[in-house]
């Protein structure tokens, strides 16, 4: 059903791809935010392929903003995931495109070209990568756990201090990471690579492209209050269920 995207998500990866090592020239957004030539690219690639497909759709992306439309459907894109990785040359970087309806995940595809691995979630249809059913681990949060804890400095100083005080909280419990790419984290999670992603902040070009794959996968995705995720949320807490209360407690 999602095929024309789908494409159009793997073709921008390959894009990605065949620029990593070469130097990449950027500038430097509000906040200290990067962006580069690829990021608007590929952003209008996949918007052109979005409203020539879904015309009546609503699409938000993070570099051009919004393409309204009164839809009770609405795509979000994040062209470059982690771009600070790919401007260093760094794996670890995605192509990110997600569908909502009503406020709701229904849709997501996440590519990592270069590890070629392709994330999709379907509404009631399961999560795959590269065509294989994925599914969230069943270790529980303790000694033996893997996750993922970050911030963003450019946050300010009480969001930088949070996020140290709880990658040391958490890191005397488990092992932790700091990954970079939100979309990928939370594809891994689901995977069942990392028990858990833990973000006091929220970013919903990343997150709404891998809501849909981390729910097909059985995990779930909160605020760190312990609160259901929302476009309007400020934190971001995606786990395989099974740690969700153990971290709570701890943070």
């Amino acid at each position: 059903m999602y095929k024309t995207v789908i494409d159009a998500v793997r073709d921008a990866g390959v894009l990605l791809r065949n620029n990593c090592d070469s130097k990449i020239r950027y500038t430097l957004k509000e906040k200290q935010s990067y962006v580069t030539a690829f990021d608007t690219q590929i952003e209008k690639l996949i918007i052109k392929t979005l409203t020539a497909v879904y015309p009546s759709h609503t699409v938000y992306s993070e570099e051009s903003g919004i393409m309204p439309n009164s839809s009770e459907f609405e795509w979000y894109i994040d062209p470059l995931s982690n771009t600070r990785n790919f401007i260093h040359g760094l794996p670890g970087f995605a192509v990110a495109v997600g569908l909502i309806r009503n406020k709701k995940p229904i849709f997501g595809v996440v590519y990592d070209p270069m590890l070629d691995e392709l994330y999709i979630g379907q509404k009631h249809t399961g999560a795959f990568c590269n065509g294989k059913k994925i599914s969230v681990s069943r270790r529980p949060f303790g000694e033996h756990a893997f996750i993922n804890v970050d911030w963003q400095k450019r946050r300010g100083k009480a969001k930088i201090e949070e996020g140290v005080r709880l990658f040391t909280s958490l890191g005397r419990r488990c092992t932790v990471r700091a990954i970079g790419s939100v979309a990928l984290t939370i594809c891994y999670v689901a995977h069942g690579r990392l028990e858990a992603m833990v973000n006091n902040y929220s970013d919903r070009y990343a997150i709404v492209p891998a809501w849909s794959i981390i729910k097909e996968a059985g995990g779930e995705i909160l605020d760190l209050d312990g609160r259901a995720w929302t476009l309007d949320s400020e934190s971001t807490l995606v786990t395989n269920q099974k740690s969700t209360k153990a971290i709570l407690a701890c943070i």
